[in-house]
């Protein structure tokens, strides 16, 4: 390969030559649809017709080449007589749009042809002294081009005008139905070659170049040809011949320069006479070319030469018969794109880092031949590139030509030239562009040696180096760019003794590459080890078959345009493709082969890269990056490749989850011994995976899965069905012992793995059976019930659930599980359900079992008399804190039954634990030590209450919970729901001497006072419940609610409080009490009953506070009698005035 082209076998066999003149070498060829026209160097032509090949198997990786048949040998020009140097046909030129041939002979003899048998024009004139034809106007050349392959036409008008250098003379030919003459310029020296753009020609002599503007017959000198004096050689032009030329010896370096030696010019057209001159173009150029290209690929202007520039065939036993070789063309690319054009033919896409170079090879036979080598990567290739100082063989000194250097011109650009100079021919040659005013305009770009002859590609020059070897570089890239040698390259071709020919053809017919259409070709890969399905081939795989190879052969089919031939041999040289992965980045295919080529390039790239990280058993010690690895994931996502590939190449369990279709997985024929290999050396792996390939493989497949639902995925159903799977065994895996290690010390950052997992299987997945099996099978029941959810399977949701609280949650997923069953059986409606794993709960946790029932959010409901009937067969652990949750709601009807059970359950301890009993009395002993002031009973229990243990009501953990059993007791039965008391009290009668604050609210609510009072004041000695009792009347010390209103009820609790306070046992505690409850409640007992009750030994001193309250009572209720009379006597003096008066108003009445 060199720079972006490769080579091709044009036809297997061209036969040349005779027996009786078997040395024959091309010196020019043109194409033209199915002809191939050949000029010879015993001066001959041919015309060669081509044939369909014989069609090839199905199974034929490679084409057949067509076959190239001699229909003809036209008469060639006429030769002058007794001629020192045997004439040879110097250059075919054809104008399609004319139905016209020009063929020019080295003796300066030009001839008219008819396309495309390609018969003498009769009538038609004979040139004689003709040094060059062409000079075609490029602009229009490339605007034919671009008509064409946009479907429109161009008006042929008065037919092609083109250039022909003769006698000293610039002579503009119009040919038509007639050759007709339209200018004569005479030229300052004889002329050799010109390219002409519009009315401007740049000219090359034996020695200089200049510009012709061909409209107002102006010359403006350029440079000269060689820095160097000539040595008097004879000139090419004077005798109507170019001068031979062999293969050099020096090496030189493509560095691109800046010329010095020659200066911009100073002289140019002036506007009036470049606008003139543009007028001119307009009218001369409304012929249409038929798709004339000097590259598919072109879109700046090229050369329109087809020859070899007439340079004189040296034959050295060149065989009768060669061997044509054909290669895939160029195609178009902007700038650096490999895309071909639009409007050409779909071409295939050649792979750059599979195909290698195609050179050609002799054979053993008695024809010549020239084939193909297509190497694998990393093999030798015949074919050498050299990129940067590459060497040429050594060659005797009697090879190297002391002849003048030759001119070379070409067009890059509308507004550019390339003209070539140098010193000699061992010397690196130097390549100037200038514009139509002659200035300089960029930098130079230089050549290893001076080349044999140029031709300009849309952004590639081509040159042909020491008649042996073949240059390619770019012409618009600064020199930054161009460093690094991968723009432009030297193939060197075998020396044999006969010198490299370049030609530009108008066509070639479209050719399929066949290294390309092995690669490109869809093949089954199976993923799984087993039996082929090959060699059963069904009628279905057979069809398929087919229909993958006509589809690889016509993305695989190119054009070319560009001739090398050598030995009789042409070989076509095209671009190449596959580029690099670097390079395609940039590229937007526009047709079916770039589309494949891009796709190929990146899929085996990407899957290259991933084998690389496969291969590595730890990166540590390694050179591998961080963003190499975030490179090779996006290579692999660009790549598009099956994600089932990918998976098959990571092999182990990830096998299991593909999933495949009928007509398996199709992949590229190239891709196929990559993933092979790389599927062999996963196999011989005895470790895991690296936890860094693992997030590459999640972050490769998260990626393809949002793709689900574009709708231009082959195997839509099968993909996202393995995407599916495998992305939660990825996720699986990182989040599993055997790589949790691993997690913080990834060289790419990572995220949640287990929250990924938990949104993805929240999410619609395909293939339920499998993920289901692969949670079971790592273990994660709790991501199971995730799914299940997402599928509204709620009977398998609790049923997974309850196997994870009764068997262990070995991932620690399930945290609070009990309370998410709660909340989960709450939203449910389906009654038999909710009673199921209802009842289980209640059994489990009759706390959070019962709410399941008793939640106002239920949206299942139960008549509370069915729930206790479950409960009391399947959870009577549970039966009283339902209760307890109905009475709390307001359902005071169950009061009763809630008393009763916390009744049943106090007894129960009091009787089996003697311990129940003892702590009570201490408790009772405790409080009493506390000396004044201290806090209610109730604060008191309530503040020394044990935390509570183990499960409420459970019966597994009695001594720590019946203590808050109590103090709930209490709350129920001081509260305002009736119940029977008598059975209560009966029941707790035997314990009233531990149960005293029970005793107390019985026998509130029997009405019995003073037995509650004086076991408030001796049983506990809680004073300050005791006076609370006597304000509230029948009281729980555990609520305070105002049920007796009456003072004179009160005033008599009071007097029964002071008798008991005066019966303390204590005398200090018996006095402070009494004096407290006189001091503070003094107005609710009567003095003369205090006086009578307190003991005579008692000093007025110490019920001074009660006396003088009472005494201060007495005063104020005497003045408030007072006033009260007072108030009484006014308001009757009020009302007797008002009777008086209204007497008055009455008047006296006469009754008779």
């Amino acid at each position: 390969m060199v720079g972006p082209y490769i080579l091709q076998d044009l036809v297997d066999d061209l036969p040349l030559g005779a027996p009786e003149n078997p040395n024959v070498e091309i010196t020019c060829l043109e194409v033209w649809e199915e002809n191939l026209y050949v000029g010879t160097s015993t001066h001959e032509l041919l015309h060669f017709v081509s044939i369909p090949a014989t069609p090839a198997s199905v199974t034929s990786a490679k084409p057949p080449n067509s076959i190239y048949m001699l229909a003809s040998r036209p008469q060639p020009p006429p030769t002058p007589a007794g001629t020192a140097t045997p004439p040879y046909i110097k250059k075919i030129l054809v104008l399609p749009t004319t139905s016209t041939a020009l063929v020019l002979s080295s003796a300066g003899f030009l001839s008219f042809y008819t396309l495309p048998e390609f018969s003498p024009v009769s009538g038609a004139p004979k040139l004689k002294d003709v040094a060059f034809i062409g000079g075609q106007d490029l602009n229009e050349v490339e605007e034919e081009r671009s008509a064409a392959a946009e479907g429109r036409q161009v008006n042929v008008g008065r037919g092609k005008l083109i250039v022909v250098l003769a006698k000293g003379k610039l002579r503009m030919i119009r040919i038509g139905e007639v050759a007709r003459l339209v200018k004569d310029i005479e030229l300052k020296a004889r002329a050799v070659e010109a390219v002409r753009r519009s009315m401007i020609a740049c000219i090359s002599t034996a020695e200089n170049y200049a510009l012709v503007d061909v409209d107002n017959i102006r010359q403006i000198p350029l440079f000269p040809i060689s820095s160097i004096p000539a040595s008097d050689p004879p000139s090419p032009a004077e005798s109507g011949s170019d001068t031979p030329q062999s293969p050099l010896q020096s090496s030189g370096s493509h560095v691109r320069t800046t010329s010095r030696s020659h200066p911009p010019r100073t002289s140019s057209l002036t506007p009036r006479e470049r606008r003139n001159s543009s007028a001119t173009a307009s009218k001369e150029s409304s012929a249409t070319l038929h798709n004339r290209s000097s590259s598919t690929g072109s879109v700046r202007g090229q050369t329109s030469r087809q020859s070899s520039r007439g340079k004189v065939p040296i034959s050295r036993g060149a065989k009768s018969m060669s061997k044509p070789t054909h290669l895939s063309p160029p195609s178009p690319t902007p700038s650096r794109s490999l895309s071909p054009p639009a409007g050409s033919q779909p071409s295939s896409p050649t792979a750059h880092s599979e195909t290698g170079l195609e050179a050609p090879s002799r054979s053993s036979k008695a024809s010549s031949t020239a084939s193909s080598a297509t190497p694998s990567p990393g093999s030798a290739s015949p074919t050498k590139t050299t990129l940067t100082g590459s060497k040429f063989p050594a060659k005797a000194e009697t090879m190297i030509s002391k002849g003048p250097l030759t001119p070379h011109v070409a067009s890059p650009s509308p507004s550019e030239f390339l003209l070539t100079t140098g010193t000699t021919w061992e010397d690196p040659g130097v390549g100037l562009f200038v514009n139509m005013e002659g200035d300089v305009t960029r930098g130079t770009i230089s050549f290893e040696k001076y080349p044999d002859d140029v031709l300009v590609q849309g952004p590639w020059v081509i040159a042909v180096i020491a008649g042996r070897a073949i240059e390619v570089q770019r012409w618009n890239m600064d020199d930054d760019e161009n460093d690094g040698g991968k723009e432009r390259g030297l193939l060197e071709m075998d020396d044999n003794g006969f010198k490299l020919g370049l030609s530009e053809v108008i066509g070639l017919p479209g050719r399929v590459v066949g290294a390309a259409m092995a690669m490109l070709r869809l093949e089954t890969l199976h993923l799984r080890p087993g039996s082929d399905p090959e060699k059963n081939e069904s009628l279905e795989l057979r069809r398929r078959n087919n229909e993958e190879r006509i589809i690889a052969e016509r993305i695989s089919t190119v054009e070319s345009s560009v001739v090398v031939f050598k030995d009789g041999t042409p070989k076509t040289r095209i671009r190449n493709i596959l580029g690099t992965l670097r390079k395609i980045d940039a590229i937007e295919p526009t047709t079916e082969r770039g589309f494949h080529e891009i796709s190929y390039i990146r899929q085996k790239c990407g899957m290259l890269l991933l084998g690389e990280l496969l291969r590595s058993e730890t990166f540590e010690g390694t050179d591998i990056q961080p963003d190499e690895i975030i490179l090779s994931e996006e290579a692999l996502i660009e790549s598009a490749v099956d994600p089932r590939v990918v998976l098959a190449m990571f092999g182990g369990g990830f096998i299991d989850d593909i999933v495949l279709g009928k007509g398996g997985v199709w992949v590229y024929g190239g891709i196929k011994p990559v993933f092979c290999e790389i599927r062999a050396q996963g196999a011989e792996r005895q470790e895991g995976y690296q936890r860094d390939i693992l997030l590459l493989l999640k972050r490769y497949l998260a990626v393809w899965r949002r793709k689900k639902g574009f709708g231009s995925i082959a195997d839509e159903k099968e993909v996202f069905a393995t995407v599916d799977v495998g992305l939660i065994r990825v996720l699986l895996m990182l989040d599993s012992p055997e790589y949790l290690p691993q997690k913080g010390f990834t060289m790419v950052s990572e995220g949640n793995a287990r929250g990924e997992l938990y949104a993805l299987v929240d999410q619609d997945v395909d293939e339920f059976e499998s993920i289901s099996n692969l949670l079971r099978s790592f273990g994660r029941l709790y991501v199971l019930s995730i799914l299940l959810q997402n599928r509204k399977m709620y009977r398998e949701v609790l049923v997974t659930w309850k196997t994870i609280l009764e068997e262990g949650d070995a991932a620690g997923e399930f945290e609070d599980g009990e309370e998410k069953v709660r909340n989960y059986l709450l939203k449910l409606k389906d009654r038999s359900l909710v009673e199921e794993f209802g009842k289980w709960l209640a059994a489990r946790n009759p706390k959070l079992g019962t709410q399941v029932f008793s939640d106002d959010k239920a949206k299942a409901k139960f008549e509370p008399e069915k729930v206790l009937d479950i409960l009391r067969e399947h959870a009577p652990t549970a039966v009283r804190i339902y209760v307890s949750q109905l009475v709390e709601k307001g359902n005071t009807k169950y009061a009763n039954d809630l008393i009763l059970l916390y009744l049943d359950d106090l007894v129960k301890v009091l009787g089996e634990l003697p311990s129940a009993t003892e702590r009570l009395k201490d408790s009772y002993e405790s409080y009493r030590a506390l000396t004044s002031p201290k806090p209610t009973y109730r604060e008191f229990i309530a503040d020394n209450s044990l935390p509570l243990v183990g499960t409420d009501g459970a019966e597994d953990a009695p001594e720590t919970n019946w203590w808050r059993n109590r103090l709930r007791f209490l709350e129920l039965l001081g509260g305002e729901s009736s119940y029977d008391v008598s059975k209560v009290f009966g029941s707790l009668v035997k314990f009233r001497e531990v149960l005293v604050p029970e005793m107390v609210i019985l026998y509130g609510k029997e009405g019995r006072h003073e037995d509650a009072i004086r076991l408030l004041t001796h049983g506990l000695k809680d004073f300050d419940t005791a006076i609370n009792y006597c304000l509230f009347g029948g009281l729980s010390i555990f609520q305070t609610r105002e049920i007796i209103t009456n003072r004179d009820e009160q005033e008599t609790l009071f007097a029964v409080l002071l008798g008991e306070f005066l019966k303390l046992e204590d005398y200090q505690e018996r006095m402070e009490q009494t004096r407290n409850l006189l001091e503070r409640f003094g107005g609710w007992v009567d003095i003369t009953h205090v006086l009578q009750v307190v003991p005579d030994n008692w000093s007025v001193e110490m019920l001074s506070g009660f006396l003088m309250s009472a005494l201060r009572g007495l005063v104020k209720e005497k003045a408030e009698v007072s006033v009260m009379k007072s108030l009484r006597r006014s308001e009757i003096f009020r009302v007797e005035a008002d009777y008086v008066a209204r007497c008055d108003d009455i008047g006296p009445t006469i009754e008779q």
